[in-house]
């Protein structure tokens, strides 16, 4: 049986949100919500509020379903929607940005359980991973982050947050260089 591609999927799904169905909304909100609150997280530092925003986004698609256009990719308006909505909470609350002893990766789901020796590999992998990503400029920090674990394309990137595709383009590489220096100087890719 072929794979049917996501953009078709998320169509449909929007098509009978779009036509007040409950179930379908659902499905969208359990595709989305976590990644959204991990992106959202990155804005507004506040796990609480980055869910009170992804929530909110979410209840405004539920009351303006019927103005939504299948054929508009969803993941993206999604993505700009709480990126707007994050922006908006930190200019109406201007909380002092701290780090709240939260690591982004404890709002990740859940993977199956890789053997024992593979686990404690991949275990001390994401910490050096997370202490070198944590050490990229902020920008830079949240295209990485969309780009490789949200699997947003440059242009959505540039479009979510009003960039040129050559600016996201350009932040990627440098993460990355960067990520990998610190490897290097660390000697962690040993």
């Amino acid at each position: 049986m072929p794979l049917v591609p996501v953009k078709n999927i998320e169509e449909e799904l929007v098509r009978q949100i779009a036509s007040g169905d409950q179930k379908a909304f659902e499905r969208l909100f359990k595709m989305y919500y976590k990644r959204l609150c991990q992106f959202a997280f990155l804005i507004i530092r506040s796990k609480e509020r980055s869910e009170e925003a992804v929530s909110d986004v979410f209840m405004n698609v539920w009351i303006k379903r019927e103005q939504l256009i299948p054929e508009r990719n969803i993941r993206s308006f999604l993505y700009t929607a709480v990126h707007n909505q994050a922006i908006n909470y930190l200019q109406r609350d201007n909380p002092v940005h701290s780090q709240d002893d939260i690591n982004v990766y404890e709002l990740e789901m859940p993977s199956p359980e890789p053997a024992a020796d593979e686990a404690i590999d991949r275990e001390l992998f994401r910490e050096r991973l997370q202490q070198a990503f944590d050490q990229l400029p902020e920008r830079c920090r949240l295209i990485t982050r969309m780009y490789f674990n949200d699997q947003l394309q440059y242009r959505e990137i540039a479009d979510i947050l009003q960039l040129s595709h050559k600016t996201v383009e350009a932040q990627i590489a440098i993460a990355t260089q960067k990520i990998k220096e610190i490897f290097e100087k660390r000697r962690w890719n040993k």
